[in-house]
């Protein structure tokens, strides 16, 4: 399995995000299905929106969250490929 490291996420064009103060709630359109998440779904939304790679998303988690990098590296990759396996983001190799 490739590690998500190497890697920064462009939101896929189909994929609206609605980000509330509780969280956020994303629309697939092409599917037509709706997911939600919380605010730290949302934080790595907007990380994602900015393409950062996956390390900086978690640094940004970790700091905002106060949990261990490690911790936060682990929720930020499961999410991550959540997210990827619904089609809602897409790989872009790190140059």
């Amino acid at each position: 399995m490739t590690k998500l490291s190497a890697f920064s996420f462009t939101v896929n064009p189909e994929a609206v995000a609605s980000i509330h103060d509780d969280g956020i709630v994303i629309l697939h359109t092409g599917e037509g299905r709706m997911f939600t998440s919380n605010q730290t779904g949302a934080h790595i939304w907007r990380g994602i929106e900015r393409q950062l790679p996956m390390e900086a998303i978690a640094d940004e988690i970790c700091g905002a969250y106060q949990i261990a990098r490690t911790t936060a590296r682990e929720d930020v990759t499961r999410f991550l490929r959540e997210l990827e396996r619904h089609t809602l983001i897409e790989r872009r190799i790190e140059s």
